[in-house]
């Protein structure tokens, strides 16, 4: 009994096996139980939450800076705004002065002094070099961002390129067991008995029990 208990336990070790499906990169894996459609979501969320990891990780500091560059656009524009304010009141005093100092030389108005037309002009030439200066930094400000975002997106779809790859990296693998994997509860041999029957120069054999 001990050699045909042992014979069966290495008829079971041989011929025994299980197929799994597996997706190495992610460590991912399942056995026969777990149907494809399971498994191909089990992939998904592993993939997802590792490129949302990953994206995190190689876009934290350029998203700091596209901020950084937002913010600072935005206050460039916010003094555009008043330094054209300002360059239109210059060239109002500019304007109304320089009619008084024609007035005043044909003698319609007391007379105006050149000095002060000359200072109203250089006040109103410098509120124009401002608006200019900040038209200038916001227009590169604007493309040094252009190029941060574009980055950033040329990242990001690099990232889900990989791991949409990554998802896809499915295969099925046999796993055989282990002499240690194989444990046999109840063995022994169990007689089922039977009937021998002769009839009409025939010979038959009949199952004593649970035949019909």
């Amino acid at each position: 009994m001990t050699a045909l208990q042992k014979d069966f336990t290495d008829w079971v070790f041989r011929n025994s096996s299980v197929t799994a499906r597996a997706n190495p990169a992610l460590k991912v894996f399942a056995g026969p139980e777990v149907s494809q459609a399971d498994f191909m979501k089990a992939c998904a969320d592993t993939a997802r939450e590792a490129r949302d990891t990953e994206i995190e990780k190689k876009t934290t500091a350029l998203e700091k800076k596209i901020r950084a560059l937002e913010d600072k656009l935005g206050r460039e524009h916010r003094e555009l705004r008043e330094d054209e304010a300002e360059l239109q009141n210059r060239n109002i005093e500019s304007g109304a002065n320089l009619l008084e100092l024609g007035a005043s030389v044909f003698g319609l108005t007391r007379k105006k002094s050149i000095t002060t037309q000359f200072t109203k002009h250089r006040l109103a030439q410098s509120a124009k070099a401002e608006v200019q200066e900040s038209q200038e930094t916001i227009a590169k400000l604007t493309q040094d961002l252009e190029l941060l975002e574009r980055e950033h997106e040329k990242i990001v779809a690099e990232i889900n390129d990989k791991w949409g790859r990554v998802v896809s990296e499915t295969s099925e693998v046999t796993i055989n067991p282990k002499k240690t994997d194989v444990y046999v509860n109840v063995f022994g041999v169990a007689w089922k008995p039977h009937y021998i029957v002769q009839a009409g120069g025939e010979t038959f054999e009949l199952p004593a029990f649970g035949g019909e």
